[in-house]
């Protein structure tokens, strides 16, 4: 064993000790050649593309030394004895000795050409030496028969790959195409621009790779051919070059090739499935009898008024609602089509399998209208008529297209063929007729009072030119009751009342004449008698929104909630684009005291019609009584921004009279006063901001509880069952020291188990009034527990005197 380990370390040594023989040739020091390189030791220059670099001596000597060993490594430990000396020497100086080498060569550690880095063992001369070119310095050329290798073998080497221009354009091509198609996923989609385009961007810049590489290889060819002339460059090393070039763009344009093939597929399968989205319509299932009449189209000059053209559909609509065994699209769900949609779509969106349409036109005082029934299943027209006729005569031609309609339907469907139908015309006068229309689109436009009273003043005109137009009464009545109720003005309800009876008095009263009278009762507290006109109206049109909204608040009257929120959602499901839907769904959760239900409800109306001045109203006081005040005040700033009413106006006001405001709460109810002077909540809100104001005597207040209670019993005569008046009533006999009345309308109001918290806030007013604490106590626990907000109490100026009785509830 011991023999054995000396005769390996025996061995090493003789290693070493060969490694340590190198030796630099003397004839180097004349200079010589590495590569394109010319080395001039004694001058201590390097001559590098006809340029001289200066070489300090330690570091020439180290060059010498590393080109001396014929391309073999030399270790550090041969640099260090070599060049210091001193095998303990710092070895950082070889580093800096290679780095300033490598410099002056215009040499990279990462990509070598000339000196190579050998990782723990120490460093490799890659270009073997040759002669010194006998031109001299400063015209050092390439020439293969100047330069005399000692390997003068064809390699593939790093210096061939990076001298390549080809790989950068490749890479700087590749970043700019990355960068572009980014852009392009942005931009595209703003444009909707189809799905594949993205793909045939990509298709474009992949095309264009190829030419752009081709390009950039022609122009180095020249530059490489010329320095071969020149004899700056080898040949060799041209044709090195020139191979390696062509194999990378075979490679490439074999790439760009199979990946086109493919893009080029996948873009033609996206255009055939976009194709087929558009043309394939999932098939639904058609209801039988049913038919959807879309809007008449005008054409030609604008002679007559629009809304006679316009009314023609509605009117068609309402005429065939009539026939039990058909059914008619409502006209809301025909506005939400889309404009110009096909007939698939009219089918798939309303499920009908008969559309009627038709165009007019109004050319010199004359009216031609064209209908035409089309079938939905087979996209076949199957009837169509011609009517002809001046504006004045546009009721009979009205007239004549709903009875030929129908006539055309009794033929089409055969459960309508043993069917008897009168087609009788709503009125003879188009006078009449056309005062309607005009009532009923001034009445569409808004449910402000202006609007109210300029579509009264149309119905009026109707029913002068033919008092038995039962369409334009019942409009009539409906327009009187959504005045009283916006009003409070007994007036209104008695003008209402009159025209309602009238419209009962007709034979013929027809769903508009049912749902006024359900109007009406409703209003005077007849709740059952407004639950059978409601119930008539829904059975002649189930899909009609307004009598099921209606019918909603009967229940609600009636303390029977459950009832009252399914057909809410059944009016949502009927139509869920109409915001009038929602609208009364959130006024139901209002006023059953969820307010953060109500909440969702009103923003969903503002995003279906930002118009709508009550919305913004009701949206504002949910939030107010959440106690959430900047969205309460941005809401009701909003309302009065489209249009000032009595209600923002006393909402403000008691917002500024919680907030102990109380001569700007007395401003607001003012306001409110002054729009809606009949109306007894403004009143007594009034008395409370005077109550509490220093700048007005207690007397004000008692004058303005006194009027309200005046205006409270005039509407308790239209409606005695009103127990939410009955409690406003008590709560003014309290406030004028009439305790005695007050806790009999009191006993009145607790008669039915109410949910409603304002109707226990107000008797909670009437017991600490009349020192009654003990039953105050029950009735504000009542308004917390169906909604009345705590902390909306407590800082409540009408209870601070009662503020530590409420911390203990």
């Amino acid at each position: 064993m011991p023999e054995s380990k000396d005769k390996n370390l025996d061995t090493h040594n003789k290693a070493n000790n060969k490694k340590a023989t190198i030796r630099v040739p003397p004839q180097f020091h004349k200079g010589f050649a590495l590569g394109n390189i010319v080395v001039e030791p004694d001058l201590g220059v390097i001559i590098r593309d006809n340029e001289r670099y200066h070489l300090a001596p330690k570091a020439m000597e180290i060059l010498l030394f590393l080109a001396s060993a014929d391309c073999e490594t030399v270790t550090r430990d041969q640099i260090l004895e070599f060049g210091w000396g001193d095998l303990n020497a710092s070895r950082t100086n070889i580093t800096h000795i290679i780095s300033e080498i490598r410099h002056a060569l215009d040499d990279h550690k990462e990509c070598p050409t000339y000196i190579q880095t050998i990782p723990r063992k120490g460093y490799r001369m890659m270009q073997p030496t040759a002669a010194k070119p006998s031109k001299g310095f400063f015209d050092f050329q390439q020439d293969p028969e100047v330069f005399e290798t000692k390997h003068p073998r064809w390699h593939l080497s790093i210096a061939i790959l990076k001298s390549s221009r080809l790989f950068k354009a490749s890479v700087g091509y590749l970043v700019f195409s990355w960068v572009l198609l980014q852009v392009l996923a942005i931009v595209l989609p703003i444009f909707n621009a189809p799905s594949w385009g993205i793909k045939f961007s990509t298709l474009v810049l992949m095309i264009g790779f190829p030419v752009v590489l081709g390009l950039q290889w022609i122009k180095e060819l020249k530059i490489k051919r010329e320095k071969v002339k020149s004899k700056k460059q080898k040949k060799l090393f041209y044709y090195q070059q020139l191979s390696i070039d062509s194999v990378f763009v075979l490679l490439i344009i074999g790439c760009i090739y199979y990946l086109s093939t493919h893009l080029i597929t996948f873009i033609e399968n996206d255009s055939e499935q976009v194709v087929l989205q558009k043309v394939e319509i999932p098939s639904v299932n058609v209801v039988a009898n049913s038919i959807a009449v879309l809007p008449f189209s005008v054409q030609g000059d604008n002679s007559s008024p629009s809304y006679l053209i316009e009314g023609l559909q509605e009117e068609l609509i309402s005429f065939l609602t009539h026939k039990p065994d058909i059914k008619v699209a409502s006209l809301r769900a025909t506005k939400a089509l889309k404009e110009n949609s096909n007939i698939d779509e009219i089918q798939q969106r309303l499920g009908v399998n008969f559309i009627l349409e038709g165009s007019a036109k109004i050319i010199a005082g004359k009216i031609d209208i064209t209908a035409s029934l089309i079938d939905t299943t087979t996209g076949f027209q199957v009837w169509d008529a011609e009517f002809t006729g001046s504006p004045s005569q546009a009721l009979k031609l009205f007239e004549e297209i709903s009875r030929k309609s129908l006539s055309a339907l009794n033929l089409l469907i055969p459960d309508l063929r043993t069917s008897n139908n009168n087609g009788k015309a709503p009125t003879t006068s188009f006078e009449a007729y056309d005062a309607y229309l005009h009532g009923k689109s001034e009445y569409r436009q808004s449910k402000s009072i202006q609007s109210l009273k300029k579509a009264e003043t149309l119905y009026l005109k109707a029913l002068y030119l033919d008092p038995k137009f039962t369409l334009a009464s019942g409009a009539l009545c409906t327009t009187y009751m959504d005045l009283y109720l916006l009003t409070n003005d007994v007036e209104q309800y008695q003008k209402g009342l009159q025209v309602c009876e009238l419209t009962a008095s007709y034979k013929d009263v027809g769903i508009e004449g049912y749902i006024a009278l359900g109007q009406l009762y409703l209003t005077n507290g007849r709740y059952q008698k407004a639950k059978a006109n409601l119930e008539k109206a829904i059975v002649m049109d189930p899909d009609n929104p307004i009598p099921l909204q209606l019918m909603a608040n009967v229940y609600i009257k009636l303390e029977q909630v459950e009832l009252a929120e399914s057909l809410l959602l059944k009016a949502i499901e009927i139509e869920p684009a109409y915001w009038r839907n929602y609208y009364q769904y959130g006024i139901y959760f209002h006023l059953i005291g969820q307010y953060e239900k109500a909440i969702p409800l009103f923003q969903k109306v503002n995003l279906l019609n930002d118009n709508i001045a009550a919305s913004y109203n009701a949206l504002g006081a949910s939030y107010y009584l959440i106690m959430d005040w900047d969205n309460a005040i941005i809401a009701w700033s909003k309302s009065l921004a489209i249009e000032p009413s009595a209600l923002t106006y006393s909402n403000l006001g008691t917002s500024l009279f919680f907030t102990r405001q109380f001569d700007n709460a007395v401003e607001m109810y003012q306001n409110a006063v002054k729009m809606t002077p009949e109306d007894n909540i403004v009143w007594g809100n009034l008395g409370d901001a005077l109550k509490f104001s220093a700048s007005y005597s207690y007397e004000d207040a008692l004058n303005a509880y006194n009027q309200a209670l005046i205006l409270a019993n005039k509407q308790e005569q239209i409606n005695p069952n009103d127990i939410s008046l009955k409690a406003q009533i008590s709560r003014y006999y309290s406030e004028l020291n009439q305790c005695d009345s007050a806790n009999s309308y009191k006993k009145s109001s607790l008669a039915i188990q109410s949910q409603d918290p304002y109707l226990y806030y107000d008797l909670a007013i009437v017991d600490l009034n009349c020192k009654q604490l003990s039953q105050a106590d029950i009735m504000l626990e009542n308004a917390i527990k169906y909604g009345y907000e705590k902390e909306l109490l407590l800082v409540d100026p009408q209870f601070l005197v009662y503020k530590e009785q409420l911390n203990q509830l």
